[in-house]
Formats: C-alpha cells, structure tokens, sequence
C-alpha cells in the first residue's frame, strides 16, 4: 500500500439489536494528524472505529484506504494497523522488557535478526518514556504506565495506521496529558493515529475533532472551530447544547455548514 494511507469513510451505516447504530457517517482519517472521536457514552464512536479499521463490517456505505475498498483487502491492512483496546492486552507478571521481548518476537519477521530486535525493542520503550521501568513488573505500572506499554506492543511492528479504543479511561488528568502529547509526537511522524474519548480535556492538542452524537457525525474540525460552532466559551460546554437540540438537529445543521462542506470535500 506504500505511503500510510488516508482512510475514507462514506455513508457507513451500522444496525444491531434492532436499532441503528450508525447513521450514514462520513469521515475522513489522514496520515501525520491525530484524530480524537468524541462523544457521550453509546455515542457510536467505537463502532465508527471499528467499521473504519475492517474489525467490523458495515451494513451500509464504504470504507477505502487510498481510494481501495478495505474490507476485501482486510488482511493485508491490518498487518499495517496497531490497535489498542480499552482493556489491557498484556501480562501483568512479566517486566516491561519481557512484555516487549515476547511481542517482538510474536510480530517481528523471522528473519530480523536479535540485535535487531533488541534494538527496537529499546527504541520503542525510549520513545514511550518506559526504558527507565524496563525491569518492572507491569502489575507495578501506574495505569499510564500501563498503557503506554499496551501502545508499545503495537508500536513494536511499526503501524502506519494506530487507533485506540478510550485510552484516557481511569487515567488522572497529568497522565491523560502525557498519554496525548505522546500519541501527538507518533502522528507527526506521519501515522494516521485516532482514539475515541468522552474527556473534553487537551483538545488542543488534537489535529481534528469527530464530534458524535445518537450515531450522527455532528462536528468535523478542530477546537476553535467546535468552540464557534456551538456557541459554547469551552469544551465542556459542548455536550449540554447537544442535549438541549439533539443529534440529529446538530447533525443537520453540520452538514449545511461550511465546516460540512469541507468535511465532504476533503
């Protein structure tokens, strides 16, 4: 596939249960941005994820990943995709270094050689901030801690494409901090990196915002945009004007924006 790809997200619909999860979402993912999704809880942004990263199919639309129809071509893209979940992937009784050992042993090609596996295994803990806890069991960890080394496994086979699952969740707010300049620094190297959170916290460190609302795209754009769209002075304002109006009233009036108009253009 060459270059990290721009993922393109069309009309995707997404049913279960009987009820409509997704609500013909369109969005775009670019390589060297960091994209968080955003929303209250049962908002759609994990489905929205999923359908993005071929881990689920849609019932309706398209996804493409440079301008090819993922999902036939699933396999090959997910030897490019990192994927964190919410819940830890890793064993609490072993050391930061055997965690990334046995990863890299697991995800490297057979042919690199043991120095150079060790050799990104220590560039990988270095970049995360955790060569200095290399000797530590991950039971150890503070929750940051923690999943910065989940990050890490992934890191480990040098995705283009990173996407993670709430990792802000149960984190204090300095970790939470940390945890986004670090996933910052990893976009700018050119991955295409995107996360779903409800925290109305460091948006500015964000490149660009998916505001989610009852399974609609509702905002597309970065803080001050989002600030000037909704009419709010902060952040966190912006969830108690979507209650008052709804998704699909938001949803509308995106779409009939300029901000919507360069949503579908981009």
């Amino acid at each position: 596939m060459g270059q990290p790809p721009v993922i393109q997200v069309d009309d995707v619909r997404v049913e279960a249960g009987g009820r409509r999860i997704l609500h013909d979402v369109s969005v775009v993912f670019k390589p060297g941005q960091l994209c968080a999704i955003l929303g209250p809880s049962g908002c759609g942004k994990t489905t929205l994820l999923t359908c993005a990263v071929a881990l689920r199919k849609p019932d309706a639309g398209s996804v493409r990943v440079g301008g090819r129809e993922l999902w036939p071509m699933r396999a090959e893209f997910r030897r490019r995709l990192g994927y964190v979940p919410q819940d830890d992937i890793i064993h609490r009784e072993l050391t930061v270094a055997q965690a990334f050992r046995y990863a890299a042993l697991l995800r490297l090609d057979e042919a690199v050689g043991e120095s150079v596996l060790a050799q990104r295994v220590e560039t990988v803990m270095k970049v995360l901030g955790l060569d200095e806890r290399k000797s530590v069991r991950i039971e150890r960890l503070s929750g940051g801690q923690r999943k910065r080394v989940n990050i890490g496994i992934e890191l480990l086979a040098d995705p283009d494409v990173l996407v993670l699952d709430e990792p802000a969740s149960g984190l204090d707010p300095a970790t939470e901090e940390d945890l986004v300049n670090t996933l910052s620094r990893l976009a700018k190297q050119g991955r295409t990196v995107a996360l779903t959170t409800h925290s109305m916290e460091y948006l500015s460190r964000v490149d660009v915002i998916v505001l989610m609302a009852e399974g609609r795209v509702v905002f597309v754009g970065a803080l001050p945009e989002l600030l000037t769209h909704f009419g709010v002075p902060h952040a966190g304002e912006v969830f108690r004007v979507l209650r008052q109006s709804g998704g699909e009233y938001w949803a509308s009036r995106f779409r009939a924006s300029p901000l919507g108009a360069r949503a579908r253009l981009a």
